[in-house]
């Protein structure tokens, strides 16, 4: 089975956003797996500070020989299509993919260092709980195209 793990800072707090990355989740299935992982979040000092210390804990998740992507407003912006072929051609070579989403402060540089690829969702600004939601609604759509099924909306 292929694993995709989506990192993020901190479990969502708004019980509708939680509701659908699980739902997602769960829909995204067969060869495929979604997995949901969350570090803590910085509570105590400047913002650089906060994302240093959330920076190292996102780190220690990302599993060794993964494709590691940082969600990262300067990166690279796909269409879904360009997404899909990023995920099939990792899938291919048997490399898990590992996105991270940063706290309230974003990703501290030796995350998006760390992460071969810096994936930009949208040129607006968007709180890290609603992008963790678009991404995986983008790897839902993308399994969905991938293993020929009707998107489920």
């Amino acid at each position: 089975m292929w694993e995709i793990r989506l990192i993020t800072v901190g479990r969502p707090k708004n019980q509708g956003i939680r509701e659908n990355l699980n739902r997602y989740r769960t829909m995204v299935g067969g060869e495929w797996k979604l997995t949901l992982d969350h570090v803590q979040a910085e509570r105590h000092g400047d913002p650089a500070r906060r994302r240093r210390e959330e920076g190292r804990r996102l780190r220690s998740r990302i599993p060794e020989g993964s494709h590691a992507v940082a969600l990262d407003s300067e990166g690279r912006s796909m269409d879904s299509g360009a997404f899909l072929e990023m995920l099939r051609g990792e899938k291919d070579r048997g490399r898990p993919v590992s996105f991270l989403v940063g706290g309230a402060h974003g990703l501290d540089e030796s995350v998006t260092a760390a992460c071969r690829t810096r994936l930009s969702l949208t040129p607006l600004t968007l709180t890290h709980e609603m992008a963790a939601l678009v991404l995986a609604e983008q790897i839902y759509r993308a399994y969905a195209s991938w293993s020929g099924r009707p998107y489920a909306k």
